[in-house]
This record gives C-alpha cells, structure tokens and sequence, in this order.
C-alpha cells in the first residue's frame, strides 16, 4: 500500500479514537491536512497546541469558539506549537485593518511581518476590482495564502484573472468554485503558465471523453492535477487509490470526496506548479465536504478556508 495512504488512515484511526463521534465531520480533511505534511496525529502535540492558544487568547476569544482553528493552527504548528504565539500577534496586528473573526484568525497563519500584512491589503483591494469578484469577495484566509506568494500584486491579479478566463473558456460556470481553482492555480504557478493551462485542457477533455460529467465540486481536484503535471495515463494509478481509500472507509465511488482525497494523496510526492516542496500550503484550499457527495452542485462561497 502506498506509504502515505496507510498515514493517512492511521490519521483517521487516531482522530476517531481522540475526538470520538464529534469526529465524524472533520476526520478526513484534518487526517488528509496531516498526511500531505508528513505528520502523524498524536493528541500530545494537538493538546500543546490548544494550550498555547487559550494561554495567548480571552476566554471569550472567537478563537476558543469552535474546533476550525484549532485543527487548522495544529496542521500549521504541530512541530512547533511555539510559534503560536507570534500567529497570534499577526492576528491583532491584522485586526487594526480586518475584523475581529474567524477568518482573520486563520490569515494570520501566513502572515510573517508587518509588510505581509501590508501587501495582504493591497492584494485584498485589488482582487475586489476585478470583475469576477465584484460580487463575491475572496475569503480574507484564501487571499492571504495568495499574499505569500513572492510575485507582486499586479502579477498575482493578472495571473488569476487569465486562469479564471481559460477556466470560463473550457465550460467552467461562473460560480465561486471556479474563482476559488483560479485562485489555487495562481498559488501553484505564480504567473500564468500556458504548460499548466494544457494540462488543464487536457485532463477535463479527457473527463468529458468519458461521459462523465464535471461537476463544480471537481474543479480543484482536476486545477490539482494540473498544477502536478498529471498525465491521463497516470488515471489508473489514480483510480486504485480511489478505490482503496473507498473500501477502507466505506465512501461512495465517484462522489467528490473520494476523488479529492484520492488526488492529493496522489500527487503528495509531486511537485506542484513551481513551488518549492516545502510549501505545502495551497493544502489549506481543498477542504473536504463533511455533508455526504451527491451535493456536487452546491456550491459554498468564494475561496477556500
């Protein structure tokens, strides 16, 4: 079995057996944030975590408020829960240009030093102008995991439009799961990459070919496989970690979960677009639904958390 498959179900054993039945809603996508980053769940480190956020934090901090942050801050600073404590100064130095929320919070993960900060809002400014997010603003986290990217802001805004475009020009709708793949897209490549755009053409034709139709919850998974550089021929090796990760934990076939999770395990040891292979940030985008597939046509806002 693939090494980072058995990681990734060890990670599902061991939240189930931490958290018990509240896990149901989150045990994947924490196991799968986990995996990518070569960590094993051990519920020492997440506690020292916690720790260090209700020791930074009021009692009444939104931060304290529900499980999002926590599991995102232990994905982030397992190895070094130390570093919550400056994460946790980002975010009241973000909060004297952002709101108080949740959202700010999980910013505050990518913010280094006061001129992240600076150039997260001038990027927030300048995606707003754009005319596909007149309407549907990036959530404040997914722009600032853009932020960390060393291109300028003209850049990244120009490399994002061109990817929703060439996205709009294969027959994605012009819905929030579309931004967010351009979004993901630009994270990965930085400037507009025409090898990436082929790759991209390639594999939804390929879908299409095959009578399967492209829901809006596949966007991502199909923007992953392009950033990776994934070839058609590679779908049945693909495919038999598809089918493995459903009979070990009884997922449906095909829903969008299972190829989600199927492909970032998949391309886990690739590289992905022109980042180095220590960034594996862009993770924090692919969220797995805890609402059964079949709800492939929802679509759940601008941006990933």
């Amino acid at each position: 079995m693939n090494e980072q498959l058995q990681l990734f179900f060890y990670n599902v054993e061991k939240i189930r057996l931490y958290f018990g039945s509240e896990a149901a809603p989150f045990e994947k996508e924490l196991a799968l944030k986990l995996t990518v980053r070569n960590i094993p769940f051990y519920y020492e480190d997440y506690e020292k975590v916690v720790q260090q956020i209700k020791a930074n934090t009021k009692w009444y901090s939104s931060a304290r408020a529900g499980q999002k942050i926590y599991h995102n801050y232990y994905v982030h600073f397992a190895k070094a829960p130390e570093q919550v404590v400056h994460t946790l100064h980002m975010y009241k130095q973000l909060t004297k240009q952002f709101k108080r929320n949740e959202q700010t919070y999980l910013a505050a993960m990518y913010m280094k030093h006061d001129a992240d900060i600076q150039k997260l809002q001038t990027l927030t400014n300048e995606l707003a102008r754009q005319p596909s997010l007149t309407y549907s603003a990036l959530k404040l986290s997914t722009t600032a995991l853009l932020s960390t990217r060393e291109n300028n802001v003209a850049t990244l805004v120009q490399t994002y439009e061109l990817y929703y475009k060439a996205l709009i020009s294969l027959g994605y709708e012009h819905k929030d799961t579309t931004k967010n793949s351009a979004v993901l897209l630009t994270l990965g490549t930085g400037i507009f990459c025409d090898e990436t755009s082929q790759h991209l053409q390639q594999i939804s034709h390929f879908i299409r070919k095959s009578d399967v139709k492209i829901e809006r919850c596949h966007y991502n998974t199909i923007a992953l496989l392009a950033l990776a550089k994934f070839k058609v021929v590679q779908f049945p090796a693909l495919y038999a970690i598809h089918d493995e990760i459903c009979r070990e934990l009884n997922i449906k076939k095909y829903d969008c979960n299972s190829l989600l999770l199927a492909a970032q395990i998949y391309t886990s040891n690739e590289a992905i677009g022109d980042l180095p292979e220590s960034a594996l940030d862009f993770n924090d985008m692919l969220h797995i639904d805890p609402v059964v597939a079949g709800e492939c046509g929802s679509d759940n806002g601008g941006g990933g958390d």
